[in-house]
């Protein structure tokens, strides 16, 4: 088994024509991505949608990164404008098809996992816990819990110092712990 080549070094073969490369980074990242999706409150299909285009409008404006080595970060910001976008959609839809819900808020996470078949109460609370997280703070969290990565692994990704990181993973268990009425959230202490 060959060694895993970086996001930067995908981004270059992808530049030059090599679309296997890009297979790749849609590979590494598409569980992170799908899970911010659900994290915004959008349904199973809706953020497998979201995320898909997610990654074609990544593929397209590739040539705009400007840093290779910081795909990840901003795979993550589009990502981010790609749920905003599937949000006024959504408000856009059922305000055609109940006038007036257009000027209710966003349902909550909650609600939209209740509406799934065999939700979970568990998943719901911890669903609506991840709501309340910045979108920083639910990055670290898909990588750590999602993807398994190290504090160190989600540094070296996002570009960012380890111990930013390690700050983010702490202020985001605390904000966890919390929100789940103090229940163990799993790590007390992030290495």
């Amino acid at each position: 088994m060959g060694v895993a080549l970086s996001d930067a070094e995908l981004v270059r073969q992808t530049r030059t024509g090599d679309r296997e490369a890009f297979g790749k980074l849609v590979e590494r990242h598409r569980r992170t991505i799908y899970a911010l999706c659900l994290q915004r409150g959008f349904q199973p299909a809706e953020s497998e949608d979201l995320a898909q285009e997610t990654f074609i409008r990544a593929y397209r404006n590739l040539d705009a990164l400007q840093d290779a080595t910081a795909f990840a970060r901003w795979l993550y910001g589009i990502v981010g404008h790609v749920c905003a976008d599937g949000a006024r959609t959504r408000r856009r839809r059922l305000a055609r098809e109940e006038p007036g819900l257009d000027q209710a808020p966003e349902p909550e996470a909650t609600l939209e996992f209740r509406a799934h078949p065999g939700f979970d109460e568990e998943l719901g609370e911890v669903a609506a816990a991840m709501h309340g997280l910045t979108e920083e703070h639910r990055i670290v969290v898909a990588l750590r819990y999602l993807e398994g990565l190290s504090p160190k692994e989600i540094a070296s990704r996002l570009g960012e110092p380890r111990g930013t990181i390690r700050s983010r993973l702490h202020h985001a268990l605390r904000h966890l712990q919390s929100a789940l009425g103090g229940a163990r959230t799993g790590e007390a202490r992030e290495s």
